[in-house]
């Protein structure tokens, strides 16, 4: 396994958001999107070293994307790789095709654009039909036929774009607060969004007469479950015969900007991060002074979605810090010699968990983690990209840089070939990951280049860490980030995740 923090200014320093891969391109290279606060969407191309196929060696700059007027939050590929899907805080959903031959853009610097090696255009401009103007747009997710695509917005809603048509063919405003994620069932039954309400909602996709998309129901919330209880305050010794029903997510005032939740590429198990274990005899909601929350990730499988049960099949608890985002690999696995696996699959599944400043991934037939990476950044993890081989792992930061873990075949094993079953059975018994907290594995060091400029005191980290490249903007509400990035209004609040252990 190969790890390391890549030291390139990105997005002249400021924070990034999102990224994703784009399969095209030489074979002994990675071509990768990013998008961050500066308000544009590069286009790289990942060189690896002769000797060593598993370790970036030098990064070339293609293109930048310069349409969008506000941070871009988010960026996704369709299934082909072929139309590029962004969005941001201008309300704006861009497609955007690459151009044959180099064409400057409108708004694009000359000096700029002499360093340009491919051009890209938009496509398409999609915006809901609302008096109210267009809301921020935090997370999409494509359809698996590419002629959909799902937001969520800061207005609470979830919306449906037909590619096609250019137009919202559905929308559904049932949360109350921000939806900071959305992902799209690969078997094309249902979307599930997750909002800072501290709920996953479950939709059913409405269709006509002709199988076209006509509109959203909804089907299920998930916001409690049935857990057992901590032995004592703080413990992680379970009472597994005690199972009480308690809140499953964190609140609002989690400072976190995005709840990137993931469905299985076979779509039989979802995984959903921002969760909190709780000592069931507690009456604390945010344990503030009390030290009784817990920070976890469950995952709920498809039969207990469909069956409206909202009690977690897995759980994986005792984080040190909250989960942010989860990512599934695109490859399923042959299930090694292992008795008893974690979740009853003919095949095995592998995913990431960004935590603030961790990453962990996991596999569906082991209760402990294949691996832990730390200390790759300063500020909190924004967003994860799996390659479409399954070998590399991407990470985003709101420090400005990016970082990657990658692995060798014989680490993942080997791929699974059979015909995906569409329902899996699991045992009705919570299952938890193990209880004991793992190490970090693998501590990477981070080498950063000094960059003058005045350090506000109130902005200090402790000895442990160096100052971060992103100056994050203190603001009194913490539930309610600024709609705009411009030097006249405050800045959208994308702040450390404190420790709740």
């Amino acid at each position: 396994m190969e790890a390391s923090n890549l030291q390139i200014y990105w997005h002249e320093s400021q924070p990034i958001y999102s990224l994703c891969f784009q399969s095209t391109g030489p074979p002994k290279a990675r071509r990768l999107v990013t998008a961050g606060g500066d308000n544009k969407i590069r286009v790289w191309q990942l060189n690896f070293e002769e000797r060593n196929a598993f370790r970036v060696d030098s990064i070339d700059f293609l293109s930048s994307l310069t349409q969008h007027e506000q941070a871009v939050n988010v960026v996704r590929f369709n299934s082909t790789d072929d139309i590029l899907a962004t969005a941001g805080d201008d309300g704006q959903l861009l497609l955007w095709k690459k151009n044959d031959s180099m064409a400057k853009e409108f708004g694009v610097d000359e000096e700029e654009f002499a360093d340009f090696k491919e051009s890209w255009h938009v496509w398409k401009r999609l915006r809901p039909a609302t008096t109210g103007g267009a809301s921020e747009i935090y997370d999409l997710c494509w359809s698996p036929d590419d002629n959909y695509i799902v937001t969520g917005s800061m207005d609470n809603s979830v919306r449906v774009f037909d590619v096609n048509e250019g137009s919202c063919v559905a929308s559904a405003v049932d949360h109350n607060h921000y939806v900071q994620g959305v992902a799209w069932d690969p078997q094309n039954e249902f979307i599930l969004s997750q909002s800072a309400d501290r709920s996953v909602h479950l939709h059913k996709l409405v269709r006509d007469a002709g199988g076209a998309i006509s509109g959203l129901k909804f089907s299920s919330k998930i916001t409690k479950g049935d857990l057992p209880c901590r032995k004592a305050p703080n413990s992680t010794e379970l009472e597994l015969d005690n199972v009480k029903s308690a809140f499953l997510f964190h609140n609002e005032t989690l400072p976190s900007f995005f709840r990137r939740l993931a469905i299985s590429p076979c779509g039989n198990l979802v995984c959903v991060p921002a969760g909190i274990f709780k000592n069931c005899d507690s009456q604390s909601e945010s344990g503030n002074g009390n030290d009784e929350l817990a920070n976890a990730v469950y995952l709920f499988t498809r039969a207990y979605l469909e069956k409206h049960n909202n009690r977690p099949s897995l759980v994986i608890p005792f984080l040190k810090k909250p989960a942010l985002v989860i990512s599934f690999n695109p490859h399923l696995y042959q299930l090694s010699k292992q008795d008893h696996p974690c979740v009853k699959l003919p095949y095995k599944l592998l995913f990431a968990v960004a935590t603030s400043d961790e990453v962990l991934i996991y596999d569906t037939e082991t209760a402990k983690p294949v691996c832990i990476v730390g200390n790759l950044h300063y500020t909190p993890i924004t967003d994860l990209s799996w390659s479409k081989d399954g070998a590399m792992l991407m990470i985003s930061s709101t420090d400005g840089f990016c970082s990657y873990i990658s692995f060798k075949n014989e680490m993942l094993g080997n791929l699974y070939d059979n015909e995906v079953q569409k329902g899996i059975q699991t045992n009705e018994a919570i299952s938890t990951a193990p209880i004991k907290k793992p190490s970090i594995v693998n501590i990477l060091p981070i080498k950063r280049k000094s960059s003058p400029r005045d350090k506000n005191p109130s902005e200090q980290i402790t000895s442990a860490q160096v100052e971060s490249k992103v100056q994050v903007q203190q603001v009194s509400n913490i539930s309610k980030p600024s709609d705009s990035h411009d030097e006249t209004k405050p800045t959208k609040r994308r702040v450390k995740p404190t420790l709740l252990l």
